[in-house]
């Protein structure tokens, strides 16, 4: 019996999709689309202008779909976790990622890979807001597409170099794009790390801004595992950065050797036909990575909840399945007694639980002596305490705290005397603080600021001298 297997790519500037045919004989490809995205801005508007074309062109009807997710719309973190049991795992991943996410977990979809790394348990996590997902999944079914796996973009590739190409254990995968780039770093032939960044817009320093990103990442990721780590290759894929040859140019920044990917030529699955003259492997690699992790059953990132592989969810809930098992068996062969007996456990345990939130509310609400609805009014508190906090305001989600202290750190001259003490990243501005040698030196600040492009307005609303310390202390105000 054969299948249809689409692989599709989407991103900001281009849509690829690969359509592979699968039998138990041979595998061929029977359609494959490339449209570049030059007009549409926002995620809705790409994906219908590419798949009313991309539909027209090839049959994707009862294909099992396989699509990828714009890498720099998703949050990464690396963690350690005491134990290995997947399904324990996915029970805490909320509570140890909802200090360090600047978004709330219950509006997130969550999924994460484990490390083999000898006594550590490690995972790579990836978190991405729920209405994004529902939006692009809105979007695929008014096409008739009920993608299976919808995965980080260009994670796929990444993953095929790993595990079917004759690649180092230890090498750099990045996935190039006009304005937005992201790095995979595979370490003993595991995915371990992922980053996305932008790339600097002004022509003469791309290279330079792309290849910083690159040491950056490197850099966290030896912070984040302990450990010195020397990629031997750099392997790219994507539209570039608008300058041809920048590979050469990137092994001559970093001192690693760097190549193009050729899935057809790097990996060992046996396609029939290769459409060798309409194909381009740094605009079609990536669709054709996400048809081959369902081709070859790769163990990939999804944030479609209810639809993991077998094998996953077999891994995740097969104590729980059998415990299961064993109750129901026990159900059918027990009299009413039973039931009058698990009542009574019930309403036990429900006391005990009971009280844990009463001890827990008074612990955390010490002034609150007419306690009647323990958990409605630890929730009316809690929600008092977020409406307070800086962090509930909806920001602009193109701009990261990180892109902008890079842009100041980049901006402000060196031979400038300055002290930063305070950074407030709110939801329409930003609050910097901080003092210097001279009234003159915050007016250069404040002029250097303003060459940032998404920043509208930058004022300053204070400056004096602290006699103190001979200092001149200030306060800017920037709208974004």
């Amino acid at each position: 019996m054969s299948k249809k297997i689409l692989g599709l790519d989407i991103r900001y500037d281009s849509v690829s999709a690969v359509l592979v045919k699968n039998n138990i004989r041979e595998n061929f490809i029977e359609a494959h689309e490339y449209v570049p995205i030059t007009d549409q801005k926002d995620l809705e508007s790409i994906i219908s202008y590419s798949l009313d074309i991309i539909t027209k062109k090839m049959d994707v009807t009862g294909s099992v779909c396989i699509a990828s997710f714009p890498s720099d719309r998703i949050s990464y973190r690396n963690i350690q976790v005491p134990f290995k049991n997947r399904k324990k795992i996915r029970q805490i991943l909320p509570f140890e990622l909802e200090t360090t996410l600047p978004f709330k977990v219950e509006n997130l979809v969550i999924d994460f890979d484990t490390l083999t790394s000898g006594d550590r348990n490690d995972l790579i996590v990836a978190a991405v807001e729920k209405a994004g997902i529902q939006l692009y999944l809105n979007k695929l079914k008014s096409f008739n597409i009920d993608p299976k796996i919808i995965t980080v973009g260009g994670s796929a590739t990444a993953l095929c170099l790993a595990s079917l190409a004759d690649t180092p254990d230890n090498f750099l995968f990045v996935d190039t794009g006009n304005e937005k780039s992201a790095v995979f770093i595979v370490k003993s032939g595991q995915l371990y790390y992922i980053r996305s960044f932008r790339i600097n817009s002004v022509n003469s320093s791309k290279i330079e801004s792309f290849c910083k990103n690159i040491k950056r990442a490197i850099s966290a990721f030896e912070e984040i595992f302990h450990l010195d780590f020397q990629p031997d290759l750099i392997i790219t894929t994507g539209n570039g950065i608008g300058t041809s040859g920048f590979e050469k140019e990137m092994e001559n920044i970093l001192g690693i050797s760097v190549r193009q990917a050729d899935l057809f030529a790097d990996t060992s699955v046996q396609i029939k036909n290769h459409p060798k003259n309409s194909w381009k492997p740094e605009k079609m690699d990536n669709a054709f990575a996400l048809s081959l992790v369902e081709l070859k059953r790769l163990n990939s990132l999804n944030f479609i909840n209810d639809s993991f592989s077998l094998k996953k969810y077999w891994e995740e809930n097969k104590k729980g399945l059998f415990i299961t098992g064993c109750l129901a068996s026990l159900v059918l062969a027990t009299s009413f007694s039973n039931v009058i007996v698990n009542t009574y456990l019930m309403e036990k345990k429900l006391s005990g639980v009971e009280q844990k939130i009463t001890d827990l509310f008074k612990t955390t609400f010490p002034d609150v002596k007419n306690i009647v609805d323990p958990l409605h009014q630890m929730r009316v508190g809690i929600e008092k305490a977020n409406k307070s906090s800086l962090s509930q305001g909806e920001t602009h989600r193109d701009i990261r705290a990180i892109d902008i202290l890079n842009e100041i750190s980049r901006l402000i001259p060196e031979e400038i005397d300055v002290e930063v003490t305070k950074f407030v990243f709110g939801a329409e501005n930003v609050i910097l603080t901080g003092n210097t040698d001279t009234f003159n030196s915050v007016n250069i600040i404040k002029s250097k600021l303003e060459q940032v492009e998404f920043f509208k307005q930058v004022v300053i609303s204070s400056a004096d001298v602290d006699k103190s310390e001979n200092r001149v202390r200030f306060n800017l105000q920037i709208k974004l």
